[in-house]
């Protein structure tokens, strides 16, 4: 989970990360569902829904988002564009792991992108005691300053994205059989082969239209 916000001698709002699964850009990346299918569905409609999912995937901590969220109602536009950014963000880190699943090469636009917003992002420097455990304290700058960005607010989501690539984990990753789908995820399977996003959907599914294949043909 992740901690709560504070302020430094700085006067910059700091939030303590910790414990964030090292999928996470992957969640982030499936918030576009049926990827292959005739309409995608999108499950982020606005800078509200973003704030709720990073909430909800413990990348940025309660407090830290209402304050956001006022933040983003009184802004509006910069709220949209930091949402813009993020969907930018989310669709460089789905083609660079799609890539990594399918064993192609990762374009280089996806990659200087995901590197700049790396470099954005606040760094993990400092371990700190919380409330549960240990978290990463990372600095945030007040909220309205221009400092605020989606490489911010999104920062544990750029983490794994970079650790999934530079580690064991990259070659695991794997994008769904089926292809109105196309989720991905790490295969943890004992044998590394596992297939569909969930069996009891997806593979299910193919594994029914190969009966129904078999007796039309048969």
């Amino acid at each position: 989970m992740a901690a709560a916000t504070g302020s430094n001698r700085h006067g910059a709002e700091a939030m303590l990360v910790a414990s964030v699964g090292e999928d996470i850009c992957l969640g982030f990346a499936n918030t576009l569902t049926w990827r292959g299918s005739a309409v995608p569905v999108e499950t982020l409609a606005d800078f509200v829904a973003l704030l709720a999912w990073a909430q909800a995937s413990a990348a940025l901590p309660p407090p830290a988002g209402r304050e956001l969220a006022r933040w983003g109602d009184e802004h509006p536009s910069r709220a949209a564009e930091i949402f813009a950014e993020a969907i930018v963000l989310r669709e460089a880190i789905y083609r660079i792991a799609s890539a990594l699943a399918g064993g192609e090469p990762i374009r280089g636009q996806d990659f200087a992108a995901l590197s700049r917003a790396v470099a954005q992002a606040p760094m993990r420097r400092q371990l700190v005691r919380a409330s549960v455990g240990y978290a990463w304290r990372i600095e945030l700058g007040k909220v309205g300053r221009a400092g605020v960005s989606a490489a911010t607010l999104l920062a544990p989501v750029l983490w794994s994205a970079a650790d999934l690539m530079v580690g064991g984990a990259r070659r695991r990753i794997r994008r769904c059989a089926n292809d109105a789908c196309l989720w991905l995820f790490v295969d943890a399977s004992k044998n590394g082969t596992r297939r569909w996003c969930d069996m009891a959907s997806c593979g299910n599914r193919a594994k029914a239209r190969r009966h129904y294949l078999k007796i039309k043909q048969g």
